[in-house]
């Protein structure tokens, strides 16, 4: 009979560029969602679990949600990603900046209301401003919803308050048999979590515009590979709308798309604890943000 824990699935929830995934990342110990200053880096909801003795914790870090979505395929996915890890969850953590909530956060707490869990806010980069400025942070969360379970300051990116928010969350799950298997880190391949590295690297090579357009496939990984010196051969291609922004993504003399090469190699290797061989193309696929068939074979 396996044993009794705390164990639940767990919706992180927010606005663009608040710090999900660099908070997921941090708190499994692991690189599994791509990270990036820019707003909207994160398209698809994805499973961290995170185990203890007498804990499963699964994490769903889920896109950011706009104050003003757009209306094409891949808007309507990442907005269905978020309702569906809610709809699964059994406890939803808010991460906020540090500033009152606005049309976005109640938006998503009428959402999480709907779903009748628990929540918790999360007010992170707490290493950007005064400690005695969150009060007013805290008061305005309390005053808009008085059943959150708790409010915890935290920094992801620091690590500060993460233990606290992590005991919370635990304090907070249900008592039941495991969910996962010992073994289980996330819900997804090798091959999508290579392909979100090398998007973490194009949206911080390029400029503000390029990289939104932008969509990687993971075409070829061959592990350990004779005819590349038994490295991990890989084998991807960054797809744009245009032809105008494949130039931009290739650069003079090919140096941009190299300079992604550069960067995500060592994140890769590291993910996999194996030296990687990385071949990096551009290619042009018009409306590919309209293709729902397109952006299902991206997330497989």
């Amino acid at each position: 009979m396996s044993p009794i824990i705390r164990a639940g699935y767990v919706a992180i929830v927010g606005r663009p560029n608040v710090g999900k995934s660099t908070l997921v990342n941090n708190l499994v110990g692991t690189r599994l969602a791509a990270v990036s200053p820019k707003p909207q880096t994160s398209r698809y909801r994805i499973l961290a679990v995170l185990h203890g003795d007498d804990f499963q914790v699964g994490l769903l870090d889920t896109p950011g949600r706009p104050a003003e979505p757009r209306i094409d395929a891949l808007s309507r996915r990442m907005l269905r990603e978020t309702r569906q890890a809610l709809e699964i969850a059994d406890l939803a953590v808010l991460v906020s900046a540090p500033r009152t909530p606005g049309d976005v956060e109640e938006t998503l707490l009428d959402e999480i209301r709907a779903q009748d869990i628990p929540a918790i806010v999360a007010v992170n980069k707490l290493d950007t401003v005064r400690k005695g400025s969150l009060l007013p942070v805290i008061e305005a969360y309390n005053n808009l919803y008085d059943e959150f379970r708790d409010i915890v300051p935290i920094s992801a990116r620091t690590g500060d308050g993460l233990d606290s928010l992590l005991q919370r969350i635990i304090a907070n799950l249900p008592e039941q048999e495991p969910l996962f298997d010992p073994s289980t880190l996330t819900d997804r391949s090798e091959t999508f979590l290579i392909s979100e590295l090398i998007r973490e690297g194009v949206f911080a090579v390029y400029g503000d515009e390029v990289p939104y357009a932008t969509a990687v496939e993971v075409e070829k990984h061959v592990p350990q590979d004779p005819e590349h010196g038994d490295k991990d051969f890989i084998e991807a291609s960054v797809y744009v709308e245009r032809s105008s922004q494949r130039g931009i993504v290739v650069g003079k003399g090919g140096q941009a798309l190299k300079d992604v090469g550069v960067r995500v190699r060592p994140l890769i290797e590291e993910l996999l604890g194996r030296p990687v061989m990385l071949s990096l193309w551009a290619r042009t696929r018009p409306r590919w943000r309209r293709d729902d068939r397109f952006l299902r074979m991206l997330e497989e």
